[in-house]
């Protein structure tokens, strides 16, 4: 599986929302000069993450954006899957009537074996599991 750059950008986004949340909502603007993302370009991808129940808008002069839930809530399966959608390397992972050959494919085997590892990796990391992973390679805290 190969990732868009709007899901690494949507990523990042989410973990630089869960670093500053306690501190209140995170502008737009904040988070795209952290992660040296444009604002246009983030405002597309915040956008997603907030139909997809993931981020919500604070409006007013200290709005910006704050997690729908904890970090600890949120797994990055979820981030993934808002932007990307299916992760499912094949069609007929999710749809065995996409393809008429799923009931004797001997690939649909390897096929979802990659699937259930790729969905157990994803989900069994959260939000805050990456905060704390980047604290512990020494990345920066934000206290603003």
């Amino acid at each position: 599986m190969r990732l868009s750059t709007r899901t690494r950008y949507g990523t990042r986004a989410m973990l630089e929302i869960a670093r500053r949340g306690n501190n209140g909502p995170v502008k737009r603007k904040d988070i795209a000069q952290a992660q040296g993302v444009t604002e246009g370009y983030l405002e597309n991808i915040l956008g997603v993450l907030r139909r997809q129940h993931l981020v919500r808008t604070v409006r007013g002069a200290d709005g910006g954006f704050i997690l729908e839930r904890q970090p600890s809530q949120i797994s990055l399966l979820e981030v993934v899957t808002a932007l990307e959608g299916s992760i499912a390397p094949v069609p007929c992972i999710e749809d065995p009537a996409s393809c008429d050959r799923t009931p004797s494919c001997a690939a649909l085997e390897v096929w979802r074996t990659l699937h259930d590892a790729q969905t157990r990796a994803l989900s069994g990391v959260t939000l805050q599991d990456m905060v704390d992973m980047e604290r512990k390679r020494g990345g920066r805290d934000y206290v603003i």
